[in-house]
């Protein structure tokens, strides 16, 4: 579990440095030249990319998180209590 909540961490923080990069291009003196602009839209791809992964990240964790509710919820064999009523060694 640690390691899909780093990998998560690691996306997010990818995420954020390409959106800064965009923002100093966008905000740049210089202007918007065409290998500027080409850059933004390379960035951009990146960024849906990591979007769409950290989205199945997400949902692989939420998954896992369930199946683990679902397993703990169900009852064991072990907690299986028969009444007395029931127990052929009592009825003896």
């Amino acid at each position: 579990m640690q390691a899909g909540t780093d990998e998560l961490v690691a996306v997010r923080q990818e995420i954020l440095q390409l959106l800064r990069q965009q923002i100093d291009a966008l905000n740049s003196p210089l202007g918007l030249t065409d290998a500027r602009l080409t850059e933004c839209y390379e960035r951009q791809a990146r960024v849906q990319e990591l979007r769409e992964k950290m989205q199945a990240l997400s949902n692989a964790s939420g998954e896992a998180e369930s199946a683990r509710g679902e397993a703990a919820a169900r009852p064991s064999c072990g907690a299986l209590v028969i009444p007395a009523s029931l127990d052929t060694a009592a009825n003896l």
